[in-house]
């Protein structure tokens, strides 16, 4: 049974988890993916992959509170279930004791609390109050999807864990693509692409379909394959992830994969722009700069046609 319609409103609810005041919980836990630089050229074979975040499902931050508010976080005991104990950890991590945070997490982490493993993960894979070790954050990763059934029922409970197992394999798949220097995960894009492919195709995770479509514009791990690609990042494009959005657009406009339209494609540039500018991010400049290329190239006629196109994306 496929899951992606879980996982879009379950990603919400994992935001929660960790928000708390001037905490915007995203899903950019690689520190192993690569950025594109500004002077990067706008040859897609060139292109990179980007750091990982869920675009496509912005991240709610929870009502600021004063510390004051907090609720009183009770010690753990032999009879504290899973959820209490993970319950316990969020509010421990949003006054800012990430030590005792951890130590909640573990307990209900032991208890099989799925949650509860993937914010240990993140949290060492960011260095977020404990040092950073990606292998132990790849541990718990892989432990997650290790455990994961095929077949989730429509409750709250599993449309949450969907979208943590979803997030798992895209962690590993990045840390497989790259592998982590002095430890045992070596570099095997075969496997990257395997996870990756379960993240995009079982679950719809955008960033997953971004990152195996790079890999089939770089024949990297799978035979290169340009009209693969421009239906995964088409695919994660609908759902707003900017980085899709540009590809997409950059393939449309050269005729890669794909028939050449060059006024569809600047539209889907356009629309990557808007959100890089949004965003005010440095690394987000490449999809401004490949915009800016494509309209020194194109005719008039053609930006013309592009505002046609994305006037009408806008008001449909």
């Amino acid at each position: 049974m496929r899951t992606s319609s879980f996982v879009g409103s379950a990603l919400a609810l994992i935001a929660a988890v960790a928000a708390g005041p001037a905490i915007a919980f995203q899903a950019d836990l690689s520190s192993m993916a690569m950025q594109i630089p500004a002077s990067e050229t706008s040859d897609s074979s060139s292109l990179r992959a980007i750091p990982l975040s869920v675009q496509s499902s912005p991240t709610p931050v929870m009502p600021s509170m004063g510390l004051g508010t907090m609720p009183e976080v009770p010690a753990l005991g032999d009879k504290t279930t899973a959820d209490e104990a993970f319950n316990m950890a969020r509010n421990l991590y949003r006054r800012g004791e990430k030590q005792e945070a951890i130590n909640a997490f573990q307990f209900a982490a032991g208890q099989g609390h799925v949650g509860a493993q993937w914010m240990i993960a993140r949290m060492y894979a960011k260095g977020d109050g404990v040092a950073h070790d990606d292998l132990k954050a790849f541990e718990y990763f892989r432990d997650i999807v290790s455990k994961a059934g095929s077949d989730f029922d429509d409750t709250l409970e599993s449309r949450q864990n969907a979208a943590y197992v979803s997030l798992a394999l895209l962690q590993l798949g990045s840390y497989y693509r790259e592998g982590i220097p002095g430890t045992y995960v070596k570099q095997d894009s075969h496997l990257a692409v395997s996870l990756f492919s379960r993240a995009a195709y079982n679950y719809g995770e955008p960033n997953a379909q971004y990152n195996l479509a790079v890999m089939y514009v770089e024949g990297n791990g799978v035979p290169k394959d340009l009209t693969r690609a421009v239906q995964l990042f088409h695919n994660a494009a609908k759902k707003g992830h900017g980085p899709s959005r540009a590809r997409l657009g950059h393939m449309i406009f050269k005729g890669e994969g794909v028939k050449r339209r060059p006024e569809l494609g600047l539209m889907w540039m356009n629309l990557a722009r808007q959100s890089a500018e949004q965003s005010g991010e440095a690394e987000a400049q490449w999809m401004i700069d490949l915009h800016e290329k494509a309209l020194a190239e194109a005719s008039e006629d053609e930006r013309k046609g592009a505002l046609g196109f994305l006037d009408r994306w806008l008001n449909n």
